[in-house]
């Protein structure tokens, strides 16, 4: 089952500041939306996966999440592939195979590449940030950025929601499993996920009534009745976030510069 929660620990990651992970994957979106180049995304990609290993994530925890996650990128890296140069131009591309209505490049190929690296670095970065912080942490942090607190609470809402909901579809499974529905067969991961759709509906019916019921809460407790509130949970930044702000800031003005020099797809000739 997907697993996306909080992870506790004491890693580098786990002791920054939730302002200072929030502009940290800005800038790992800003590099994989801005840079076309496979080389260049090679980059961000080879930085992300020492991220991710220096937070000390359990595996095991997590390894059917990234199986799905794997399934989702190779597929759409495949449509890439097949259908699309993605607005490369190219002429005469190198024909590698055809089959049916599909025509395999070799320009698609590298272009596939550089899709896999740009989808895999950002679910790479945003995990590493989910599983590192924790959730209380993300509305004093968002309102520190100056976001108004309804629109922090949102995200946060959202964000401690999703385990929810996963926790929501493994017991609504277990349930559904001890009066002889199948859900787990041999099939591999694509037979995972057919026989899962069945049960989303119940899981988001449930979950839906249970967000009217949050919502039902908060506005007997006069949420919003005022432009400001205080926070029972504060966050600081440490001189290791200045440090890592720093580092940010100086990796950003390098990358607009390399957005100079390198501004389409590269494709070896």
């Amino acid at each position: 089952m997907i697993q996306i929660k909080y992870f506790p620990g004491n890693t580098l990651l786990h002791r920054l500041d939730p302002r200072t992970k929030f502009l940290l994957l800005i800038f790992f979106i800003f590099i994989e939306v801005a840079f076309l180049d496979v080389r260049i995304l090679l980059i961000p990609f080879l930085a992300s996966i020492l991220l991710y290993l220096s937070a000390k994530i359990p595996f095991r925890e997590v390894k059917s999440t990234w199986k799905y996650i794997l399934t989702i990128v190779v597929l759409i890296a495949s449509v890439n592939m097949f259908f699309t140069l993605l607005g490369a131009n190219v002429s005469q591309p190198h024909v590698l195979a055809k089959f049916w209505i599909f025509t395999a490049t070799e320009e698609g190929v590298f272009l596939a590449v550089a899709a896999i690296m740009r989808l895999l670095c950002l679910a790479i970065v945003s995990l590493s940030v989910i599983m590192t912080t924790d959730p209380a942490v993300y509305a004093p942090g968002l309102a520190k950025l100056g976001i108004p607190y309804k629109g922090a609470y949102v995200v946060e809402l959202a964000l401690r929601y999703l385990p929810t909901y996963v926790s929501e579809l493994e017991t609504t499974m277990n349930a559904q499993m001890a009066r002889g529905y199948k859900a787990k067969t041999r099939g591999g991961l694509f037979s995972r996920i057919l026989n899962t759709i069945p049960l989303l509906l119940p899981v988001t019916i449930n979950a839906t009534l249970s967000i009217y019921d949050v919502a039902d809460a908060m506005e007997l407790r006069a949420f919003g009745a005022k432009k400001e509130r205080a926070w029972y949970r504060a966050v600081q930044l440490k001189p290791v976030d200045y440090i890592a702000l720093g580092l940010i800031g100086c990796s950003l003005a390098f990358a607009i510069y390399l957005r100079t020099q390198f501004t389409t797809y590269w494709i070896p000739t």
